[in-house]
């Protein structure tokens, strides 16, 4: 878990797409309990892409097929680092979306959205 948070922190803003995909595949392991680490990766996805637009865009893309395929604790993160994403950009498809994720059955993921 601090692994993931250090680099989070030290690539934040960078858009380096090698750190994404390291993040992304920390999200590939199917674990439903003790998965902080998980959650932390999406929260570095947001932060490492927020500076770029292709980056901003691959991100996008990522949370989508991480809110539709991924386990629960995955999940839960996306509507944080959507709003990271684009933190002083506010994009009406955004917040669309997490309009969308705050109406979700689970209340984590409805709370992270508002």
């Amino acid at each position: 878990y601090a692994a993931v948070v250090l680099d989070t922190c030290a690539y934040a803003g960078s858009g380096n797409v090698l750190k994404v995909q390291e993040m992304l595949h920390h999200c590939t392991e199917h674990l439903a309990e003790d998965a902080e680490h998980q959650m932390a990766a999406v929260i570095g996805i947001g932060m490492i892409s927020m500076g770029e637009d292709v980056g901003s865009e691959m991100a996008l893309r990522a949370f989508e097929h991480l809110l539709h395929y991924c386990e629960l604790p995955i999940k839960r993160a996306v509507p944080l680092a959507l709003a990271i994403l684009n933190i002083s950009n506010p994009d009406y498809g955004i917040i669309d979306q997490l309009s969308r994720l705050s109406h979700d059955p689970d209340t984590e993921i409805s709370q992270n959205a508002v």
